[in-house]
């Protein structure tokens, strides 16, 4: 085709997008006036795949975006730290001195992966799959095997962060929360204490812990049960590891609850010095590592744990796993400017990689990498420019959208979006709530190759009008597929890289 053929035939392109685009802004325009929230304010942004915006409703209103926040923070870890990252959780050796070396690794004996986990032992052989106490215990017998039966000093080094562990904009009276986990260089199930209890005529029995041991003080306030259905909750002191479990249970079988853990670095330190005992190696002391300490030395003992970036981007984007957004956002922190990370420098380095990329705008404020702040402001024209550059970026475009959910079958959104036709689309999304917002932003991804970048925030709404910012934003998408997917393709699908369903 020669230029002088192909040049009217782009702009007559070029002129039906823009048409359509229009169509689509009204439909929008009026789903939003008539199934959105009745108060409060409503933004929405939706890129065609040349990057031109074709629906802007309030688009540049700064907004909270809860959750949606961890789009922003996943993007920039693969910017700045790269597609093969990898986190690594090390134990050095120093004559009779061992160290634990923290990475930020927000995955380090998460229970939700440690079945998925592979590792080699010493005869060469290679499993799949581990405990808690087994994860650890590979540390502890190797040191055994090492010939250490005394440690005169375990150091904790978790100094790749600093040791504001807890947000000052989250809500004190959550804290307690799994979601409201404390973050640290050294990052350790979750950085929650699991308790399960099992009924008894004089009241609940605590019949294990994870992570287990001496070192966890549980006092026992559960009541003899008097109704049909119990439930048991854990209560955890402010700022130490006192923990009380009260309520009741009826039945036969156990029940579990998880609290937050206060000084998570140093809890995991407890923990470790607990195993290395069982396993026959003394701990004559226990410490964090100093500020004024040498970077951490020695030789490896047992394994070196490895968590890929992309694992850590799934759990973030995929299951909404708030500690993983701030360890990354810390991580990056750390990454660009060569000091413990911190939510400072974490958001400096977002904000600024955000403005380079895609230009930033007016009123954008980064507080913290997982969105619980109420501090944090985006627009959705922001936010679909910023979904839009990464998915064309070769580099970063497969990563990303496989950890996003995938609509009616994974992550926050597996009971959604399960009626658009596969043929059709898939939706690679992420949503996000607190009190008062509702967000979700993604890809509707056609399968004729078309991607179309979107954002849909509202802020400011009552309780009750939750499922109807759902029910609109689940119209917007559907009236997104219906403009899209049966359009002609700009490229030959088989150019695209293949994506799997999660």
């Amino acid at each position: 085709m020669t230029t002088r053929t192909l040049l009217p035939l782009l702009t007559l392109f070029l002129t039906v997008t823009q048409a359509c685009g229009s169509e689509l802004q009204e439909q929008v325009r009026r789903l939003v006036s008539s199934n959105g929230p009745r108060q409060g304010v409503t933004s929405v942004s939706v890129r065609d795949p040349s990057g031109q915006q074709v629906v802007s409703l309030q688009a540049d209103a700064p907004l909270m975006p809860a959750s949606n926040q961890k789009l922003l923070t996943t993007g920039a870890a693969l910017r700045v730290l790269g597609p093969d990252f990898t986190f690594q959780t090390r134990l050095l050796r120093q004559g009779d001195r061992l160290t634990l070396v923290g990475d930020g690794d927000p995955a380090f004996g998460d229970p939700e992966l440690l079945g998925q986990m592979d590792y080699l032992d010493e005869q060469g052989q290679w499993h799949r799959g581990t405990t808690v106490d087994g994860l650890i215990d590979r540390w502890a017998q190797a040191a055994r095997q090492a010939g250490l039966t005394r440690v005169s000093e375990l150091v904790i080094d978790d100094r790749v962060f600093d040791r504001s562990t807890c947000h000052v904009d989250w809500p004190v009276d959550q804290l307690h929360e799994s979601y409201c986990a404390e973050v640290s260089g050294v990052n350790f199930h979750l950085n929650c204490l699991t308790v399960w209890a099992a009924p008894s005529p004089r009241g609940a029995v605590v019949t294990r812990t994870e992570p287990g041991g001496d070192f966890v003080r549980i006092e026992n306030r559960t009541a003899v049960a008097r109704k049909k259905k119990g439930s048991i909750w854990i209560q955890r002191e402010p700022d130490e590891n006192r923990f009380t479990i009260r309520g009741f249970l009826t039945g036969k079988g156990e029940s579990s609850h998880s609290v937050t853990v206060c000084e998570p670095a140093m809890f995991f330190g407890q923990y470790l010095a607990d195993r290395l005992r069982k396993a026959g190696v003394e701990v004559q002391t226990l410490r964090m590592a100093r500020t004024e300490d040498p970077p951490a030395g020695g030789e490896p003992i047992g394994p070196i744990i490895a968590t890929p970036l992309h694992v850590v981007l799934s759990r973030c984007n995929r299951d909404s796993e708030n500690l993983y957004a701030e360890s990354l956002l810390k991580r990056i922190g750390h990454a660009v400017s060569q000091q413990p990370g911190s939510w400072e420098n974490g958001g400096k380095a977002v904000s600024g990689l955000l403005a380079r990329r895609v230009g930033g705008g007016g009123g954008i404020e980064i507080a913290d990498g997982s969105g619980m702040s109420r501090e944090n402001h985006l627009t959705t024209s922001v936010l679909s420019a910023w979904i839009q550059d990464l998915v064309r970026d070769p580099q970063v475009a497969d990563p990303f959208l496989r950890s996003l959910a995938v609509g009616g079958k994974t992550g926050t959104v597996r009971k959604r979006f399960g009626d658009i036709d596969p043929k059709l689309a898939t939706i690679r999304c992420k949503t996000g709530y607190i009190d008062g917002v509702s967000s979700l932003s993604g890809v509707v991804e056609c399968q004729n190759g078309l991607r179309v970048p979107f954002s849909i925030i509202s802020n400011g709404f009552r309780g009750d009008d939750l499922a109807r910012a759902r029910q609109m934003q689940e119209a917007i998408v559907k009236a997104i597929v219906t403009d899209y997917a049966r359009r002609p393709s700009l490229q030959p699908p088989a150019e695209r890289p293949a994506l799997g369903g999660g």
